[in-house]
């Protein structure tokens, strides 16, 4: 098996062609897994849950969900300013 020091020691031999490819291959896993998480996250949430944010911006505070964007998704603090908040939908936890 294939251990990650086995690649970084690899790395200095290839070529800049075989980089390029490597690195594209790289992004491509990375967009493919953030994209199937976000919509994995998105099928969870709903119009008028309850929510937490995971960030300490966000800490102590419950908002609720008013919209789901494609990226994003409008919340209003429940307790406290009732201030609009754009989120990431990988980002908030329902609690109701």
């Amino acid at each position: 098996m294939t251990t990650i020091n086995n690649i970084k020691s690899e790395l200095s031999t290839m070529t800049m062609e075989d980089l390029r490819s490597l690195h594209s291959a790289i992004v491509n896993q990375i967009n493919y897994r953030n994209s199937t998480e976000r919509h994995r996250a998105k099928s969870e949430l709903y119009v008028g849950a309850i929510c937490k944010v995971d960030h300490p911006r966000a800490y102590g505070k419950t908002f609720r969900i008013e919209k789901i964007n494609p990226k994003n998704i409008i919340c209003r603090e429940v307790n406290g300013s009732n201030t609009k908040w754009t989120i990431g939908a990988t980002m908030l936890k329902i609690i109701e």
